[in-house]
C-alpha cells in the first residue's frame, strides 16, 4: 500500500488517544476517512496532511481524527432485549435492594443519542405501570464532541426513526420541526446530562452510577485497555450495581468482579461485593 507509513502514522495516534485499533487489512478504511480529513481542511493529498500532522495534532484536526475513529453506527432500542431486562429486572433489583431517591445510570458511549433516549423510553413506559420507580439520572458520554453535539440537540431524520423506533413512541415523545426532522421531547430530557470523556483518561466529578451501559466500546480495545476500562467502571459503580456491555461483549478473561446475570435472551452483570 502507497500511503502505508502515513496510514500507520494516524493509526498509532489513534490507539494511543482512543485505544481503538486499526489492523493493516483495516488500512483502506482509514485512507478514505483520511482523505475526507484532507480535504476538509484544504490539503492537497495525505502526504501534506501527514506533514502538517507531525508538527502537532491539535486543533480541527485533532477532533476530526477523534470522530472517524469512532463507529457511530447505532439505532433505538439496539438488542431491544437489554432494554427490557432494565426495566423488568435491574430497575426492580435496585428498588427492592435500596429505597433510592433517584438511580444514576451512565451511557459510557453515547453515540448520537438513540440509546439514552431509548433508556428514558423505556423507563418512562415502565413507571407508568410501577410509580415507585424514583426518577432517572442519565449522564451521556462520547470522545466526539461533534456526535456528541448531535445527541444533545436529540434530532433524528425520518430514516433514523425508522431504525428501532416503534411508531407509537415516535409519536408520544417527538415533534416534527420545519425541517422534516424528528426532535425529542423536553419531557424526555429531564434528568439528562452530556458530557465528553474518553474512557482511556482519569474520569473526573462523575459518579458512582447504579447502572453502566457501555455498549460496543470494548470490542475495538487491546485486552490491556479492557481490562483497564473494566476496572475503573468498577470503582465508579455502588454497591450492587449493574454493567451492561454489547451483545457481543462479555468480562471472560477480563474480570472477576462481577456475577453474570441472564433474563430471557438479555445477558448484564452485576457488582459483586468487595
Amino acid at each position: 500500500m502507497e500511503n502505508l507509513p502515513v496510514l500507520k502514522f494516524f493509526a498509532d495516534f489513534i490507539e494511543a488517544e482512543l485505544g481503538i485499533i486499526y489492523v493493516e487489512a483495516n488500512y483502506y478504511q482509514l485512507e478514505h476517512r483520511l482523505k475526507n480529513i484532507a480535504t476538509q481542511l484544504g490539503f492537497a493529498d495525505l502526504t501534506e496532511l501527514h506533514r502538517s500532522a507531525r508538527s502537532g495534532i491539535v486543533g480541527q484536526l485533532r477532533t476530526l481524527l477523534l470522530d472517524i475513529a469512532t463507529n457511530n453506527e447505532t439505532s433505538f432500542f439496539r438488542d431491544g432485549a437489554i432494554f427490557k431486562a432494565l426495566s423488568e429486572a435491574i430497575i426492580p433489583e435496585l428498588i427492592k435492594s435500596d429505597k433510592k431517591r433517584s438511580i444514576d445510570l451512565w451511557s459510557a458511549a453515547s453515540s448520537a443519542g438513540q440509546e439514552v433516549y431509548s433508556i428514558a423510553m423505556e423507563i418512562d413506559q415502565a413507571r407508568k405501570l410501577n410509580p415507585a420507580i424514583p426518577p432517572l439520572h442519565i449522564l451521556a458520554s462520547d470522545v466526539s464532541e461533534t456526535i456528541l453535539k448531535r445527541a444533545e440537540t436529540g434530532s433524528y431524520t425520518q430514516l433514523e426513526v425508522q431504525r428501532g423506533l416503534p411508531a407509537r413512541l415516535m409519536v408520544q415523545y417527538f415533534d416534527k420541526n420545519d425541517q422534516d426532522e424528528w426532535v425529542v421531547k423536553g419531557n424526555l430530557r429531564e434528568g439528562l446530562t452530556f458530557k465528553k470523556l474518553n474512557l482511556l483518561h482519569d474520569w473526573k466529578n462523575i459518579g458512582p452510577f447504579d447502572i453502566v451501559f457501555c455498549r460496543n466500546v470494548l470490542i475495538y480495545q487491546g485486552v490491556e485497555n479492557k481490562t483497564k476500562i473494566i476496572k475503573k467502571i468498577w470503582n465508579n459503580l455502588n454497591p450492587g450495581g449493574f454493567l451492561v456491555l454489547g451483545a457481543a461483549e462479555s468480562l471472560f478473561g477480563l474480570s472477576q468482579d462481577f456475577d453474570q446475570i441472564v433474563h430471557g435472551s438479555a445477558v448484564f452483570y452485576r457488582k459483586k461485593a468487595s
